[in-house]
């Protein structure tokens, strides 16, 4: 069974900024595998006191939220941005 995925704006203009395009295909590569999930094996793990996960691509980090209710599973990428003090 496929997963639907959905962009927040504030998710396509940070995948947007990453500049080098081999990054930014391995991170999108990355998001395209939640398709699968939970039989996807990437580096997710799931942020404390928060309902968000998060997606590890090299420095970058994918915030994103699942929603089992429905059926196919949604999952809503609410951020993509470079590892930094701030990123959570």
């Amino acid at each position: 069974m496929s997963n639907n995925i959905e962009w927040t704006a504030k998710a396509r203009k940070g995948l947007a900024k990453i500049t080098n395009i081999q990054i930014r295909s391995k991170v999108y590569a990355a998001i395209s595998e939640l398709k699968d999930w939970p039989q996807c094996f990437l580096d997710i793990k799931k942020l404390q006191n928060r309902k968000d996960y998060r997606l590890r691509v090299g420095d970058y980090r994918v915030i994103f939220e699942i929603d089992t209710q429905g059926n196919p599973i949604i999952i809503t990428i609410n951020k993509v941005e470079k590892r930094d003090d701030n990123t959570y």
